[in-house]
């Protein structure tokens, strides 16, 4: 099982190497890479479903209005993940993502009744330390913005993984699934929107003059493999972890990506961030650990 685990977190990694690579690069713009990493991201995973399930598992009965909320915060995380990579380190976004999951989760347990103890407190006020220390004024702050587009991105997310807990009675690949196709398809509405109705439709079909193939390839790889695949093998082994260790082995995501801007980006890992990383990571696994 550890080599699933390990696959999940480096396709977790690759998200963010992959889309900061593009856009960085200049090899794509955020909203093609984000529509093109949805509809790949969908076909991948319905082709495994059916791989693995039959054809009745998109029946109508299988399908929830609930899956149209999931579908909205799956989009809002891809555009909001894509939109901030364009000002952000890889290693910077990617904790800046998992921190705000990890939060969100936190207060979605407080707001269900739930109390924290202690050192669940302890571990949070050493999250939000680590946060603040972050994007304090220093040479290597991260642009605002695109950390607040991040931060936007990770409570989306926990609210799609919330939302999908409650379609328990179905395979986890075919709720992924159907969030992707719904989120694919919102995807296509809002470009054609934005072209016809709002009229960019000149800009964006230059836009699409200069997307390169390089660019097209690093975002059908994101939605292919680290979205597609990543997703279906975490969600294939999510049951058999606890808790615990499903929180403390994506705190793991960070340090990969930001190995990964080193290596491919060349983006400097300096003192300051690492600081940053071991007092917010460490303040959520402490949350995790006196919780259990």
């Amino acid at each position: 099982m550890a080599i699933y685990v390990i696959s999940a977190m480096l396709a977790f990694a690759g998200n963010s190497i992959l889309c900061r690579l593009a856009l960085a690069e200049g090899y794509i713009d955020a909203g093609s890479f984000t529509l093109i990493r949805l509809v790949s991201g969908a076909i991948t995973l319905v082709v495994l479903t059916l791989a693995m399930h039959s054809r009745m598992s998109y029946s109508r009965a299988n399908w929830k209005k609930s899956d149209i909320a999931g579908a909205m915060m799956l989009f809002g995380y891809a555009a909001a993940f894509s939109f901030s990579y364009v000002k952000i380190a890889t290693g910077t976004g990617a904790l800046i993502l998992f921190a705000s999951v990890q939060f969100s989760m936190i207060g979605f347990h407080l707001f269900s009744g739930n109390k924290m103890h202690f050192w669940e407190w302890a571990g949070l006020a050493v999250s939000l330390t680590g946060f603040g220390y972050l994007l304090i004024p220093n040479a290597t702050r991260p642009d605002l913005f695109a950390a607040a587009l991040m931060a936007f991105a990770g409570m989306c997310w926990a609210a799609f993984t919330i939302l999908g807990k409650q379609s328990s009675e179905r395979p986890p690949i075919l709720t992924m699934s159907i969030s992707f196709l719904l989120a694919s398809t919102l995807a296509v509405v809002v470009a054609v929107v934005l072209a016809v109705f709002i009229g960019v439709l000149p800009s964006v079909s230059m836009e699409f003059e200069h997307i390169a193939y390089r660019g097209v390839l690093l975002a059908v790889l994101s939605g292919a493999v680290a979205s597609g695949i990543g997703y279906a093998i975490w969600y294939a082994v999510l049951p058999k972890l606890s808790i615990l260790k499903a929180s403390v082995v994506q705190l793991s995501v960070p340090a990969l990506a930001s190995i990964g801007g080193w290596l491919v980006l060349s983006e400097a890992i300096t003192v300051s961030t690492g600081i940053a990383t071991l007092l917010i990571l460490g303040g959520i696994a402490l949350v995790f650990a006196s919780r259990n």
